[in-house]
């Protein structure tokens, strides 16, 4: 294999990683960082309500500290709205 031919490859690769740069973005600032704390807003009344729903895109962005931190707060949050839930029957 030709130097020029190597040079190739590494920029292709380098190139399919940054085409994917802009989803990475995305998810670690929306997902991760405004979304999470727009739903932390307040508790809803709702159990089913889609801000007591797992962020897979949020969680791909996490480390495993960060990631323990989200469940339980979710837990929370989810038990909360359970109560506030039952508590309407």
């Amino acid at each position: 294999m030709k130097w020029h031919e190597k040079v190739r490859i590494v920029l292709y690769v380098w190139w399919l990683d940054l085409k994917s740069l802009p989803g990475k973005v995305k998810r670690r600032i929306w997902n991760k960082h405004i979304l999470l704390r727009w739903h932390r807003l307040w508790i809803r009344k709702d159990e089913f309500h889609r801000s007591l729903d797992m962020d897979d895109a949020a969680m791909l962005e996490m480390n495993e500290q960060e990631r323990k931190k989200y469940l339980a707060d979710l837990v929370r949050r989810r038990e909360i709205a359970h109560q506030r839930d039952f508590a309407k029957c």
